[in-house]
C-alpha cells in the first residue's frame, strides 16, 4: 500500500486514516483495494469533493507503474465484501454507523453524505421558503434584495439576519443594502430592522465557539430567532456550513441565497450554490420557480472588452477568448508572460510606482488618499509561490521601496486581516494601510470618506497585500485589476479561477499569462464531485 503514497496518489495521512478504519473494523482478507478506496475518499474530501465517483477511480492513478490498481470489478467487489465499512444510505440511521456510504455510484464519508442529504431534503421540502438570486459581478443582486424587501408592507417586514462566508463580505452587504434602501426611499421601519440586523459570518451567526461542546450554539432543537436569513457570496459557502445553517433555521424561517455560481467555490468541500443552480435549472425541480437570474451588467459596459472576455470565459469559448486577447482595447491589455518580457517589466514598474504613491500619502498622514489609491490598482495572482506568485510581487515591491524584513510596519504597507477580531471590529478580508498619525504608525481601515484607525499592537493576524490571491479577492472590486495566471501545468488553473479574477475590475483589466495557460483555464471547467445537483432535480 505504500506504493500509493510514493506515487503521490494519496498522502501518508490519508493512508494512515485507512489503516485506522481497517483496524477498528477488524477487516481481514485482501484489503489493499479497500484501503485505497478509503484513502482516496479522504483525499477527495481534502481536495474539495464531497465524494469519490467510483466510475472515475482510474483518473486518480498517477503512474502506469502502479500494477496493483483495481479494476472496476475489483472496486465493486471490495465494497460488496466489506459492508461494515461501506454502508448504504439506509445504514446511516443505524448504530453503529458505517464510516463510509455508497450512494448512486459515489463513495462518501458518512458525515458528509448525511449533510448533503439533509440540505437536499430541506430545499426540496421547503422550496417555498427559499429564494435563489444568481448573477455575475455588477448585475444588481443586492439591488434586487433591497427592492424585494422594500416591496413588503411594514407589517410584513421580517426579523432579519445577514451573513456571508467572510466578515468583509457580510459587512459590505449591509453597507450596500443600506445605501440601496435609502436611495429608494425605503420605510423607516425597514431601515430600523436593517440597522439592528446582525451582519456577520455564518460561524458567528450560529455562535461558534471552538472550545465549547457543542461548538455551535444553534443546532438541533436550538434554532435561530430570525424570520429571514440572507446569505451573500453564497458560492463560497462550503457544504458543512450550509448544512449547519439550514439545520438551524426556525420553522417557517426563510432563506435567500445570493451569489455567482460561476465563481470559485469554497476552499472547503462542496460547491453548494453551483449545485443548487444546476439542479434548479431543471423544470422538474421544486426550486425551479424560486430562482431569479440577473444578467444585465452594471459594473462595466456590456460592450467593453472586459465584459466580452468574462462572458467568453464563463461559457468556455476558447476561440472567442483568443480573439479578444489578440484585440487590445482601452480597458483591456493582455501581456503574454512567455514572450512580452519588456511589457511585463513596464507593468512591474507601474505597480511599484503605485505602491510608492500609496506610501507617500501614508507618510504624510493622508489616510483617505492612501486608501483611495489602494483601491485603484490591485495585483491578483493565482498562486502564492513561484514565478509571478504573490510572494514574488510583494517581495519585488518591498525591495523597490527599500523595505527590509525588519521593517514590518513600514508606512504605506497594505495589509489584509486574516482572522475576525471582535475587539477591533475587524473582519477576515478587511484591507487597510499603515499610515502616520501624530508621530506614530497606525493601521487605517474602511472607506476613504470615514477611515478608522487601529493601534498596530491591537491588530489581529495580517498579511502584506501589494498582491493577493484571486481566491481572497472574491467579493472585492478595483478600478484596475492585474490578473496573473500561472503556467498551464498548474492544477489550480481553471475556468472558475480565471473568471473570478477578470471580473474584479471596474475600469481596466490587465491579464498576465501565456496563451497556453489562459486557454487551458478556459477549457478546464472543474466540477467538484458531489451528489447535491442530482438530488435537487
Amino acid at each position: 500500500m505504500s506504493a500509493y503514497v510514493e506515487a503521490g496518489v494519496v498522502s501518508p495521512v490519508d493512508m494512515e486514516t485507512a489503516h485506522q478504519v481497517l483496524h477498528l473494523a477488524s477487516a481481514s482478507g485482501d484489503i489493499d483495494h479497500v484501503a485505497l478506496l478509503i484513502a482516496l475518499t479522504v483525499r477527495a474530501f481534502r481536495d474539495g469533493h464531497a465524494c469519490l465517483v467510483l466510475s472515475e477511480v482510474d483518473t486518480w492513478k498517477t503512474s502506469d507503474s502502479l500494477t496493483s490498481w483495481p479494476s472496476q470489478a475489483e472496486v465493486q467487489s471490495a465494497i460488496a465484501e466489506h459492508s461494515e465499512i461501506f454502508g448504504s444510505p439506509d445504514s446511516v440511521a443505524h448504530t453503529p454507523q458505517p464510516p463510509f456510504v455508497v450512494n448512486e455510484g459515489k463513495l462518501y464519508i458518512t458525515r458528509v453524505f448525511a449533510e448533503e442529504a439533509f440540505i437536499a431534503s430541506f430545499l426540496r421540502k421547503n422550496a417555498e421558503r427559499v429564494r435563489i438570486v444568481l448573477g455575475g459581478p455588477g448585475t444588481g443582486k443586492t439591488t434586487w434584495v433591497a427592492r424585494t424587501l422594500s416591496e413588503l408592507k411594514d407589517s410584513e417586514i421580517p426579523k432579519l439576519a445577514l451573513c456571508a462566508p467572510t466578515g468583509k463580505a457580510a459587512q459590505r452587504m449591509r453597507e450596500v443594502l443600506d445605501e440601496r434602501l435609502r436611495n429608494s426611499g425605503a420605510s423607516e421601519k425597514l431601515l430600523e430592522v436593517l440597522e439592528h440586523a446582525p451582519s456577520e459570518t455564518a460561524h458567528k451567526l450560529l455562535h461558534y465557539a471552538p472550545h465549547r461542546q457543542p461548538k455551535y450554539q444553534y443546532q438541533g432543537d436550538a434554532k435561530l430567532e430570525f424570520d429571514l436569513v440572507i446569505v451573500d457570496e453564497a458560492s463560497m459557502m462550503p457544504l458543512s456550513m450550509m448544512y449547519r445553517l439550514v439545520n438551524a433555521l426556525p420553522e417557517n424561517g426563510q432563506l435567500w441565497l445570493v451569489g455567482d455560481p460561476d465563481q470559485l467555490a469554497s476552499v472547503e468541500a462542496g460547491s453548494v450554490l453551483a449545485d443548487i443552480a444546476r439542479g434548479a435549472a431543471e423544470p422538474s425541480s421544486p426550486l425551479h420557480s424560486r430562482v431569479t437570474k440577473l444578467e444585465e451588467q452594471h459594473r462595466f459596459h456590456k460592450d467593453s472588452s472586459i465584459a466580452k472576455l468574462a462572458d467568453a470565459v464563463r461559457i468556455g469559448d476558447a476561440a472567442l477568448v483568443r480573439a479578444i486577447l489578440e484585440s487590445p482595447s482601452d480597458d483591456f491589455t493582455w501581456i503574454d508572460s512567455s514572450k512580452n518580457l519588456d511589457q511585463l517589466d513596464t507593468l512591474g514598474k507601474q505597480v511599484i510606482a503605485h505602491a510608492r504613491a500609496v506610501a507617500e500619502a501614508a507618510s504624510k498622514g493622508d489616510a483617505a488618499t492612501a486608501l483611495t489609491l489602494k483601491s485603484e490598482l490591485q495585483v491578483l495572482s493565482a498562486t502564492r509561490k513561484g514565478r509571478l506568485g504573490i510572494d514574488h510581487w510583494n517581495t519585488t515591491v518591498e525591495d523597490a521601496l527599500g523595505m527590509s524584513a525588519t521593517q514590518r510596519w513600514y508606512l504605506g504597507r497594505p495589509i489584509m486581516v486574516t482572522r475576525n477580531d471582535k475587539s477591533t471590529q475587524l473582519s477576515n478580508g478587511d484591507v487597510g494601510i499603515v499610515c502616520a498619525k501624530n508621530g506614530a504608525s497606525r493601521g487605517f481601515f474602511g472607506s476613504a470618506v470615514e477611515p478608522r484607525d487601529v493601534s498596530l499592537a491591537r491588530l489581529p493576524y495580517v498579511e502584506t497585500v501589494h498582491a493577493l490571491t484571486i481566491h481572497k479577492s472574491q467579493g472585492s472590486e478595483y478600478d484596475h485589476a492585474i490578473v496573473v495566471i500561472p503556467d498551464a501545468d498548474s492544477r489550480i488553473v481553471t475556468r472558475e479561477l480565471l473568471y473570478t479574477g477578470i471580473t474584479r475590475p471596474k475600469k481596466k483589466l490587465t491579464l498576465v499569462g501565456s496563451l497556453e495557460s489562459i486557454l487551458h483555464a478556459v477549457r478546464t471547467d472543474i466540477r467538484r464531485a458531489t451528489g447535491l445537483e442530482d438530488l435537487l432535480k
